[in-house]
């Protein structure tokens, strides 16, 4: 017998020497298996990299699909400031109904969260979410934000005290006033230059509404707030002998336009701020 490969091989005549004939042929024979092997090796291991190359196209094309709708999405961080915006009040209010509108115009979902201003202003200017509004444009606001088009226009003024009688042309008039405002906002170039120079005191609170409080009361001299808003948070908590006491000053500090802001920190704040700019002309001229 001949061993070869780990097979035996019985020969004809049981002499090594008459099985030369045997062992050739099972030298083609195993080569055959051998190439047989081989090709049926390859043929599926280019089977399997075909379907990779199928499967990693589907993937793509999911990752890609994923990609383009997340890049369709937008995160608006908002504070309460009704009766434009509140988390409480129908469809946010009328100003969160135009931002959220002027998006979806544009085929883009909106989501809305609420924090107190100044957390918002924070988590916009760092890109944690995309957008804030609405704001009033400042040099120190516009070094960190993109600004969109004029959402409103609003004015703020002084609320008083009707018995304790108050008059105003320039900053030199609120000297030595404790006045009661808002932290995170910006209260217009008169009240940031006053409290800057220290003309006057500015106690800022979180609570727009408290400071109405302390007004009726007696604790600040005045409040710095915008109109619409100020009379509404009044008829919110007073009544009307207490509405009564209260009034503001003709005078107005300022009348401002107010913004959508996207941080320039956000990879997409121009393509966002281009986005809600065309949404809002179309939003406006559906209203006119």
């Amino acid at each position: 017998m001949a061993l070869l490969f780990g097979f035996v091989y019985p020969c004809e005549n049981g002499l090594m020497g008459g099985c030369s004939i045997a062992i050739g042929q099972n030298k083609a024979m195993l080569k055959q298996i051998i190439m047989l092997v081989f090709c049926c090796t390859l043929a599926q291991y280019i089977v399997a990299e075909e379907t990779l190359v199928e499967e990693k196209v589907v993937a793509d094309s999911i990752l890609e699909s994923a990609i383009l709708e997340s890049d369709k999405t937008v995160t608006i961080a908002l504070g309460e400031w009704p009766p434009f915006i509140g988390a409480k009040l129908p469809g946010f209010g009328a100003i969160s109904r135009i931002v959220i509108s002027s998006f979806e115009a544009q085929g883009y979902q909106v989501s809305i969260g609420f924090f107190p201003w100044k957390r918002s202003f924070e988590l916009t200017r760092m890109g944690d979410w995309d957008a804030t509004a609405v704001w009033i444009r400042n040099p120190e606001r516009a070094r960190a934000f993109v600004y969109s088009d004029a959402v409103m226009v609003a004015t703020q003024v002084l609320f008083y005290r009707k018995d304790n009688p108050f008059d105003w042309k320039s900053l030199e008039d609120l000297e030595r006033y404790i006045i009661g405002g808002s932290t995170g906002y910006y209260h217009g170039e008169i009240i940031d230059q006053g409290e800057k120079t220290g003309v006057f005191t500015l106690e800022r609170i979180p609570d727009e509404a408290a400071n109405f409080k302390k007004l009726l009361i007696g604790r600040v001299d005045l409040v710095v707030a915008n109109k619409d808003v100020g009379y509404y948070l009044m008829n919110q908590m007073f009544d009307a002998e207490q509405l009564s006491k209260i009034t503001h000053h003709r005078k107005p500090l300022e009348t401002a336009t107010y913004h959508l802001i996207i941080g320039k920190k956000n990879v997409r704040s121009q393509e966002l701020v281009t986005t809600f700019n065309l949404g809002l002309a179309q939003v406006r001229s559906q209203l006119n």
